[in-house]
């Protein structure tokens, strides 16, 4: 698979992610996204705010709110009651959206409207409630979370329903545009994947080796091999490279100034070759690295140069 091949690919796979990932959000999460703006819109309310929401949407299950009469008969001004066939009930909520209604609280709920001699009680939270807690309810209604936007939600002014689609919406492109990103990564982590996958597979086959029909040499008279010749010493070099260099067009002598230093000096600089000076030094080992000073005739007007054939 070639690279052009593997980030096609991995741009399909990203494209993929990207839609599935946007039809999602807007269309399956969107209510949700909604919902918890409401409940959150519904968490910042003073709980009696909250409590006539909630008595008055109650309304359709037969609930009826509290008369000043009954309230001066009981004459508790601090609980919510409200009344169903004429009997009573105590509403509670509970704010935060962090709220958690355990089965202990409901529990000790059951125990307080009792001594209130009510026949029931309702709990209501922007929360949630445990699924414990609902197994324990005793004539206790409980109501949180989504079913508490279901309830009051077609209660609030169309103002408050347009902040909560506005933050909806806000928080729906924010969400977009972190599954744009990992889908992104994604179909790169993808393409780059398939090319490496791509150039292992193709190493592997040129690791193969073909079926070769060997055929045996035809057999050559032996001749017997010379000796090699025995290493020159430095000094043996010193001097075969003095004399090379002598020889060559443009070069007057060449005398060793110091053990790593060879000067030349040039009879005509127009004639001398750096290239073929430094042949003669880099056939020889010991000294290829020496330092050469280029000394051309005091006529010349040229300065001085300092040159190296190799490196040590």
């Amino acid at each position: 698979m070639s690279p052009a091949v593997a980030l096609i690919a991995g741009l399909v796979v990203a494209l993929l992610i990207a839609a599935i990932s946007i039809a999602w959000i807007w269309k399956a999460q969107r209510a949700r996204l909604e919902t918890r703006e409401g409940l959150a819109i519904l968490s910042g309310m003073r709980w009696r705010e909250l409590s006539n929401l909630v008595v008055d949407a109650l309304a359709a299950s037969g609930f009826e709110r509290e008369s000043p009469e009954q309230q001066a008969r009981r004459g508790t001004a601090g609980e919510v009651h409200v009344y169903r066939d004429g009997r009573p009930w105590i509403l509670t909520c509970r704010q935060g959206l962090s709220h958690v209604v355990t089965r202990a609280s409901v529990e000790e709920f059951t125990r307080a409207f009792r001594t209130s001699q009510a026949v029931g009680g309702l709990v209501v939270t922007p929360g949630r409630v445990e699924p414990q807690a609902r197994d324990a309810t005793g004539n206790v209604e409980l109501v949180d979370g989504e079913e508490l936007w279901k309830l009051v939600g077609p209660l609030l002014p169309p103002s408050v329903h347009a902040e909560v689609a506005a933050r909806a919406h806000a928080r729906a492109l924010r969400t977009t545009g972190t599954a744009l990103a990992a889908a992104t990564a994604v179909g790169l982590a993808v393409g780059f994947g398939l090319s490496q996958f791509a150039d292992e597979t193709v190493a592997d086959s040129a690791d193969v080796p073909a079926t070769v029909t060997r055929t045996s040499p035809p057999r050559v008279a032996a001749t017997p091999t010379p000796a090699p010749a025995a290493p020159m010493s430095e000094d043996e070099e010193r001097e075969a490279i003095v004399r090379e260099i002598k020889e060559l067009p443009g070069v007057e002598r060449a005398l060793w100034s110091t053990r790593s230093t060879l000067q030349v000096y040039l009879a005509d600089p127009s004639v001398a070759n750096d290239d073929a000076i430094c042949s003669v030094m880099k056939r020889y080992e010991l000294l290829r690295a020496s330092r050469l000073q280029i000394q051309s005739p005091d006529s010349s007007g040229r300065p001085v140069r300092f040159m190296q054939c190799a490196v040590y």
